[in-house]
């Protein structure tokens, strides 16, 4: 019986890929094979030298997977020269304003490798991409292509989009959250919690 994927990526219209994670209950096995593929990808963008502009839609969560949050955050720190080298940025795809505030704590503490932006809706993720990379290109085509997938009907409720206004603007944060967060954070340096057996893949990256 094959497992249940974390996230859904879509690899059809490169150099823009977007994953869809998806509302599942997530364990050690699917996290793993959810970073083997993105580790895959990575290995195709080197082989095919090539850069990617990701898309993370995080929409379907009902809540946020803290210790897959940190997980999360681990296994960016693994691979953070290789999205450094093989992505041009990353979009959080998220209308959610609890979790975006959330994500926004996490790129306060974690660095993130590449340029990363939080889009509350797809009109303003196209326009970010054609203001930023000056490329005209209509990220609702992956919402068409998600509605073709078996077992995702939801996903037509994306296409009545709210159009909120974004606020790039850093949230600032009460001294105890942050601190809360970056104490939780700081529980990914105990390795033996968080391994996975991507070695192998890493080290084709490496050479």
């Amino acid at each position: 019986m094959s497992l249940p994927k974390a996230a859904i990526i879509n690899l059809d219209h490169k150099p823009f890929v977007y994953v869809q994670f998806q509302n599942i209950q997530i364990n050690d096995q699917i996290f793993e094979e959810y970073t083997r593929e993105y580790l895959e990808l990575l290995l195709s963008c080197k082989k095919n030298k090539e850069k990617i502009y990701v898309i993370i839609d995080i929409n379907q969560f009902e809540s946020l997977p803290l210790p897959y949050l940190l997980k999360q955050a681990q296994f960016n720190k693994k691979i953070y020269q290789f999205n450094q080298k093989y992505l041009h940025c990353a979009y959080i795809y998220c209308k959610n304003k609890v979790f975006k505030k959330m994500i926004k704590m996490f790129m306060m503490i974690e660095k993130p490798a590449v340029p990363m932006r939080i889009i509350r809706s797809i009109t303003k993720l196209n326009q970010s991409i054609l203001d930023n990379y000056d490329l005209s290109f209509d990220c609702h085509v992956f919402l068409n292509d998600l509605k073709n997938i078996k077992n995702n009907d939801n996903h037509q409720n994306q296409l009545n989009e709210m159009e909120d206004e974004d606020d790039e603007s850093i949230i600032s944060q009460s001294k105890e959250e942050f601190e809360k967060i970056q104490k939780a954070l700081n529980l990914d340096k105990e390795e033996n919690k968080f391994k996975f057996n991507y070695n192998d893949i890493i080290s084709h990256l490496e050479n």
